[in-house]
């Protein structure tokens, strides 16, 4: 009873931060979705937007989220139980730099394939002048997102296994303030840079890729 009682305590706590910061994140995110609605409309930029960020995101799902919970949680947790936090840590880092090895060769990939990548999810595009080149556009900008947020999905579970909750929790609404940011501030300045403005939306994904792994 004695080791049981501040077991349920620990649980409860880590439980109670990561809904926490998982609510912020949801609310962060209805403010995003209201923002791009606000700013873009339901037109032709934001269908372009949308299935550009699903070829990234679909890979995401594949490589980063799908590698944390099958196999790298489990060995971190079991490095650091028997040999320590160093040896952990440079398990930790053997997948870090297997990620990007691996993710950068589909981003190059993807890069170069865009166009016929773009044209199985959104075929119809072609017919609206302008509409696929520019969904072809945000794919190749976005795609870099996947090892970004491999990196970042590697850095969470590593805080997990050390019983840090709130912020990997907390770090995907980076990707929300990013874009709502990128909303206000960046989509002025697209035009005068040669871009559409919904490219805005496309560089904060970036970024918000990048402020995940920061936070």
């Amino acid at each position: 009873t004695s080791h049981s009682q501040p077991t349920s305590d620990s649980l409860a706590r880590s439980a109670s931060v990561v809904g926490a910061a998982t609510m912020v994140s949801r609310i962060l995110g209805l403010l995003r979705d209201q923002t791009l609605a606000y700013v873009f409309g339901a037109g032709n930029a934001m269908d372009a937007f949308y299935v550009a960020y699903r070829i990234p995101n679909l890979m995401r799902d594949l490589f980063a989220e799908g590698v944390m919970s099958a196999a790298f949680v489990p060995a971190f947790v079991r490095r650091l139980t028997t040999e320590g936090r160093r040896a952990a840590w440079e398990l930790g880092t053997q997948l870090i730099n297997a990620l990007i090895v691996i993710t950068l060769i589909f981003v190059v990939a993807g890069i170069i394939f865009a166009e016929p990548l773009t044209r199985v999810f959104a075929e119809d595009y072609a017919k609206v002048p302008g509409k696929l080149e520019l969904t072809v556009q945000m794919t190749r900008v976005m795609l870099p997102f996947l090892t970004l947020v491999a990196i970042a999905a590697a850095c969470m579970g590593m805080l997990n296994s050390l019983q840090r909750f709130f912020v990997p929790a907390l770090s995907p609404a980076m990707f929300n303030i990013s874009l709502i940011l990128s909303s206000a501030m960046l989509v002025p300045l697209m035009p005068r840079a040669g871009f559409e403005p919904i490219m805005a939306i496309a560089f904060g994904v970036v970024l918000g890729g990048v402020g995940q792994i920061i936070v």
